[in-house]
């Protein structure tokens, strides 16, 4: 194997993570961020494609789930939130961070020394053996505790699926268990009891933001506009 061919796969191998890791969020949603105690939030870069912002989660926190959630566009009533059902799958997937960081140090480390440095095709199937056992047991993780993940058997043999097909996809399992969960939140519920301090001058910050750029696309005196500015006026005094 040469420099050569090891350097095109290695680079094969982060584009086909980068692609599988981005998310398109359209203009009234967000992402929420799991953090140890909190979330942060995000609503993806300036950057639009097909009319939706283009989010990147970093590449070296796998193992951190995102909900994806979203604010009425019209001031809609607050549902309660599902805080328990948001613990519960945070736990499950909790069980599979070491896994996953392992697999993680197994794409960023050990590929690298088997593609550069040893380029032993020998080593290579070592390495994948080793890849492949890991992405099983994860797998059999997510099956074992598919109704904690609000997950059905089919859903299952959907991410794994994707995971066995492409090994750099696996990467990104919590990642796409967390994004399927369906949660009706209300956002003000998730900024007053979710939140910390800095995350919620974050959130509104976007608010701002993407608020008053839907108010241009509709009329000053329409329902529709003072359900919004009353929505965004409760973010102003959650901050304050």
């Amino acid at each position: 194997m040469t420099l050569h061919d090891g350097l095109l796969l290695l680079g094969g191998v982060v584009v086909l993570y980068l692609y599988d890791s981005a998310l398109l969020l359209f203009h009234n949603e967000l992402v929420l961020l799991s953090k140890r105690r909190s979330y942060d939030v995000s609503a993806g870069s300036a950057f639009e494609l097909g009319g939706r912002h283009v989010f990147m989660p970093s590449p070296f926190f796998p193992h951190q789930p995102l909900f994806r959630v979203s604010w009425p566009e019209h001031g809609a009533p607050a549902h309660k939130v599902p805080s328990l059902r948001m613990r519960r799958v945070q736990v499950a997937l909790a069980a599979m961070a070491y896994w996953l960081l392992l697999l993680l140090t197994l794409f960023a480390v050990g590929l690298p020394y088997v593609l550069l440095v040893a380029r032993d095709v020998h080593l290579l199937l070592v390495w994948i053996a080793a890849v492949y056992a890991v992405i099983a047991i994860m797998l059999m993780h997510v099956y074992r505790y598919r109704k904690a993940l609000n997950l059905s058997r089919r859903a299952v043999a959907a991410v794994a699926l994707d995971a066995l097909l492409c090994a750099p996809f696996a990467l990104n399992v919590v990642r796409k268990i967390a994004l399927r969960q369906h949660f009706d939140i209300d956002l003000r519920a998730v900024a007053s009891s979710m939140l910390s301090e800095k995350a919620r001058s974050q959130l509104l910050t976007i608010l701002r933001q993407r608020i008053r750029i839907s108010l241009g696309f509709i009329e000053s005196d329409d329902t529709a506009t003072h359900a919004l500015t009353a929505y965004l006026d409760h973010f102003e005094g959650l901050c304050k």
